[in-house]
């Protein structure tokens, strides 16, 4: 897609279209983490004796956000030329 030959309009129409599909990538993707979360936490809750259900479920995104950078940085480490 040329830039130079979009009018005013059709090029903010463009921008728009991509800002939406993003927020639509990181919204199901925070709908998918919370999901594994509820998968997560009621295991670890039954592991330890211990430990709070509420104490539990941080424990588990906590878990998925550390998972989640390591991918992110793996990828970022292993094909610099994409970010």
């Amino acid at each position: 897609m040329n830039w130079s030959n979009l009018q005013p309009l059709e090029r903010l129409n463009t921008w728009l279209e991509t800002v939406q599909q993003r927020r639509h990538r990181v919204a199901v993707g925070l709908f998918i983490a919370l999901c594994l979360n509820l998968v997560i936490a009621p295991a670890l809750y039954a592991a330890t004796e211990s430990l709070e259900r509420g104490n539990a479920y941080a424990l588990g995104l906590l878990g998925l956000v550390v998972t989640g950078l390591a991918v992110y940085l793996t990828a970022v480490i292993l094909q610099p030329e994409r970010f």
